[in-house]
């Protein structure tokens, strides 16, 4: 199963500061071109909950369902309970970097297509790389929005 790795490091915020932003999958996604649309389906508690994932990849609508689960730490786990994808799975964890604090996402998927997994993995590894990688500069811009209001409150 490829597996990608994508992170950000977030300058001036503790990793309690930026933990609420990498949790909330509708905010890091809306600046995000590739992402059509998270939609909340539900949530048991804080600590787990299922969103609807629509994603632009390799040109085509891909959609899936995943379940997250916080913790332990400032850890968020997921992984796809329905969709397009044979499987897709990953982690975002939050932790205390030099100057401020280090994102790092991973997901690992796999696509369903055997005998045609060699041809069509490296393009879906690079388009999966892209949205890690969106996803991750989402979240830094989302954290420079909250230094701004911060420093600026109206």
């Amino acid at each position: 199963m490829p597996e990608i790795r994508a992170e950000t490091l977030v300058g001036g915020m503790t990793p309690e500061t930026v933990w609420p932003l990498v949790k909330d999958s509708a905010g890091i996604a809306s600046p995000a071109a590739h992402v059509v649309s998270v939609r909340a389906l539900s949530e048991q508690d804080r600590t787990f909950r299922l969103n609807e994932w629509k994603v632009l990849l390799n040109g085509s609508e891909v959609t899936w369902t995943q379940r997250e689960a916080a913790g332990p730490g400032l850890r968020l786990r997921f992984e796809q309970t329905t969709g397009d994808l044979e499987r897709l799975s990953g982690e975002w964890a939050v932790s205390a970097a030099h100057d401020g604090t280090l994102v790092r996402l991973t997901l690992a998927y796999e696509l369903g297509v055997d005998g045609l997994a060699p041809l069509l993995e490296p393009i879906w590894t690079q388009s999966f790389q892209a949205h890690a990688d969106a996803l991750t500069r989402a979240v830094s811009a989302r954290a420079a929005e909250h230094r701004a209001t911060e420093k600026n409150p109206t």
